[in-house]
């Protein structure tokens, strides 16, 4: 039986081509659309799942409550310790350090050659997260090598960019910055899987005497540490709330609060681990990550699609099977039954679907290096071809099979006999109000698409074009290395030398970087508004204001100085200054941390970090020598030589160190990666779900000028021109178009208003953006339309008129 209906399955599809054509087609770019977003999504949910402990592993996070609340990622450097020896719940606990932004490393071979790299992938770590984290060793002993004092341990890939193919065991790193020979102690393979923990070294935590001071290491109050505590089986999460409670007041009892003041002004949490790539934005996030809205919205896109796909497809064959009157006709004089046509239907459909499966997974292949640019997140083919991956291409090519095809067949098995011996073609009219639903729904979701994609558009351009308070453009970002720094003068005098060079500033943070936060109090005050404030904190030297073109709102710029001299300076920003109240900030006294400046200056607010939250207070004290950052600013057309020029001086002045240089523009546009991302991913699939909604459109016309090609053959003998044909063929088509436009909108202005309100600054929706998505939709249906139309208006009306 199954046989038999693959048969006439295949005879129909033969039969007409190219309907056949346009079925397949759609419905395969539908599948590897989805194909490819699906994959996306199960990637970004699986990040940290595949840890043989991810259920019992959870990072602390500091959240201080009250005004200015900040929700910090880090924890200070005693908390790990502590909680696993006063929480018998805690199995472990492990730390995490970043030495710094970036480290120098090198090795010298015994012939003498010197391999260098500027590496900003390292952390110090406890012991212990080689069992926690399931790091696997390729060489070394993973139970000594993270225990040994000056320690390293190396993935795979830094060992290879070091040492070739020689074993690196025992042998030796050097540190030029803090000038610490590391030996070598293992080497680790690569994570099989997706994590949040990206590092391309570790160091021993002992080593970490060589980084930081000994007060650091005790202080309760500087959160440097990402801390990872592993739960006993068994312990409930929830079990935990009040245990953290009790163990925060004794932690920072030492640190002279009491336990009321402890619960009032800050909670330790426990985050999954597994929540932290999608679910975490915090201060100071090891890494940016991700976040589920993106998930969601690349969900919704693939349902789309998909849904755009089978919609085209249960009209085609809807409308095909008014060919088959006669065949089912027939079918039921010779004794079929409903049930059978129904499964000879739905085979045709399975047909269908698998052929588009094959087609689709042909796409899928070639599509994955375009997609792995679009989402800048490559597919392992490891992960890919599993076996779970291909029970749900199983179970999709079933569902749209099954799906896609029932409709059509419960239809097409409900024909009277009478009328299908009798051929009638006409469709009553609850057959074209779910036609035409269908073609409605397919250019609600084409509108919708499209109008996102303007929106997003608009939304990226504001980002990479709004006027920040400061010239971003021609500026160029130089780390400095400890040797440059001890050769600033003989640098200082090379970049004096150069026309090319604008001007140039030292600093310790680049706009679009971090900035640390610092509690600022005014100091002598005797009115005093605020009892103090957090605000982010840069040093820098007197030309940075000037460098990156940044207005003085009130008082003066910084004077050339010591920094030494026990008369500090600094200059807040506009956001700082309100806090303020209605007193002149300058000439005040405030201190900033354990540091004391006289406030000399206050500057125009300016975008010194994303878009996504508004400017909030910033404090730039002058520091002329505490800066890892060399500004420079460049003329115009002037950059490749400047660079090359600088790349040489640094090279003369400082061999040991290594030019490393970045766009400040750049910088800032990386920080809308994610939003860049779906943009991309917007435009390609808007795009998609038009082409599916027009192939529909133009299959639905060619079968309604088919059928009347006599009404049409009358017309034209009548007189009728071929515009008035076109007309008669297209006007009832693009009413449904014009309807799919009215009710997109409200639609998608609702959907799009909630995705802009995560924006502090963001793009007001006008008229136009729908506008344009509606001309652009009409216009690309009455060319599908017209196409068809002029076929039928150039058909000789002798051919149709004398066929019966």
């Amino acid at each position: 039986m199954i046989k038999n209906y693959l048969k006439v399955a295949w005879r129909n599809l033969s039969i007409s081509p190219f309907q056949t054509f346009i079925k397949v087609f759609g419905l395969s770019i539908g599948i590897a659309s989805v194909m490819l977003i699906l994959f996306h999504i199960k990637d970004e949910l699986s990040f940290d799942q595949a840890f043989s402990k991810s259920d019992r592993i959870f990072r602390v996070t500091n959240e201080n409550l009250g005004e200015g609340a900040r929700h910090w990622a880090a924890t200070p450097p005693p908390m790990g310790p502590e909680i696993q020896q006063q929480l018998p719940e805690v199995e472990s606990a492990v730390r995490f350090h970043r030495p710094s932004a970036y480290q120098l490393l090198s090795h010298t071979s015994k012939s003498g050659d010197t391999r260098k790299f500027e590496e900003r992938g390292g952390f110090i770590v406890d012991p212990g997260a080689v069992e926690m984290f399931d790091l696997e060793f390729v060489r070394g002993d993973a139970t000594t090598a993270l225990s040994e004092m000056n320690s390293i341990v190396l993935t795979e890939e830094m060992a290879l960019k070091y040492f070739g193919n020689e074993d690196p065991l025992g042998k030796v790193i050097m540190d030029n910055i803090a000038r610490i020979p590391l030996k070598v102690s293992g080497v680790i393979a690569k994570f099989p899987f997706q994590t949040h923990l990206k590092f391309d070294y570790l160091l021993s935590m002992p080593t970490i005497s060589n980084y930081q001071d000994q007060g650091a290491l005790s202080s309760r109050g500087w959160s440097g540490f990402y801390t990872y505590i592993q739960l006993r089986e068994d312990v409930p999460l929830i079990s935990m709330t009040s245990k953290m409670e009790k163990f925060m007041v004794q932690f920072y009892g030492p640190h002279g609060e009491t336990p009321s003041e402890t619960l009032a002004a800050r909670k330790l949490r426990l985050q999954p681990i597994t929540d932290i790539h999608l679910y975490s934005k915090l201060e100071k996030e090891m890494y940016p990550n991700s976040d589920i809205t993106y998930v969601y919205i690349f969900a919704f896109v693939a349902l789309f699609i998909l849904l755009l796909a089978a919609v085209n497809f249960i009209n085609i064959s809807t409308t095909q099977s008014f060919g088959r009157i006669k065949e089912i006709g027939v079918r039921k004089v010779v004794g079929a039954k409903r049930k059978q046509l129904i499964q000879q239907f739905l085979m045709d459909s399975l047909l269908v679907t698998f052929l588009s499966m094959i087609v689709a997974l042909v796409i899928f292949g070639s599509a994955i290096p375009y997609y792995d640019d679009l989402t800048s997140k490559p597919f392992y083919q490891e992960n890919i071809f599993t076996l779970s991956n291909f029970g749900i291409l199983l179970l999709m090519l079933i569902s749209i099979g099954i799906l896609a095809g029932l409709y059509p067949a419960v239809f097409v098995s409900r024909f009277h006999l009478v009328s299908s011996l009798n051929s009638k073609r006409n469709s009553g009219p609850r057959i074209q109000i779910v036609r035409n639903s269908l073609i409605v729904f397919q250019f609600v979701i084409s509108v919708f698409m499209i109008v996102g994609t303007v929106i997003i558009y608009n939304q990226m351009n504001l980002f990479h074009h709004k006027n920040l308070g400061f010239d971003k453009e021609q500026v160029l970002a130089i780390t400095m290395h400890r040797e440059m720094w001890e050769n600033y003068g003989a640098l200082k005098a090379k970049l004096l030398e150069n026309p090319a060079i604008e001007n140039f500033s030292t600093t310790t943070n680049i706009p679009g970087n971090r900035f640390g936060s610092y509690f600022l109090t005014p100091l002598g005050n005797t009115q005093k508004v605020t009892e103090g404030f957090d605000a982010r904190l840069m040093l820098s030297d007197e030309k940075f204001l000037s460098t990156l073109d940044i207005p003085i709102k009130e008082g003066r710029d910084f004077f050339r100085q010591e920094p030494n001299t026990g008369n500090k300076e600094c200059i807040i920003n506009e956001a700082a200054a309100k806090l303020f109240g209605s007193n002149n900030p300058v000439g005040k006294r405030v201190a900033i941390g354990r540091d004391t400046a006289n406030i000399v200056g206050v500057v125009r607010d300016f975008n010194f970090a994303s878009l996504h939250s508004p400017i909030e207070p910033l404090v730039i004290q002058y520091n002329p020598y505490a800066g890892g950052h060399l500004l420079i600013k460049v003329q115009e057309n002037q950059l490749p030589r400047t660079i090359a020029y600088m790349e040489k001086s640094v090279e003369s002045i400082a061999p040991s160190s290594t030019f490393s240089y970045s766009f400040v523009d750049d910088r800032l546009d990386g920080l809308y990666d994610a939003e860049n991302r779906m943009s991309k991913v917007f435009n390609v699939f808007a795009l998609l779900s038009l082409l599916i909604s027009c192939l529909g459109l133009y299959s639905l016309s060619a079968y309604m000028a088919s059928i009347r090609i006599k009404e049409i053959g009358i017309r034209k003998v009548l007189g009728s021109s071929k515009m008035d044909i076109i007309g008669i063929l297209s006007k009832d088509f693009l009413r449904l178009v014009c309807a799919a436009i009215l009710i997109a909108t409200p639609f998608t202005y609702f959907t799009m208003e909630r995705w802009l309100q995560d924006f502090a600054y963001r793009i007001e929706m006008q008229w136009w953006m729908f506008g344009l998505a509606g001309v652009l939709v009409l216009f690309i249906a009455i060319v599908t339309l017209s196409y068809q139309g002029i076929k039928s208006a150039n058909a000789n009306p002798i051919e149709s008129l004398r066929t019966e």
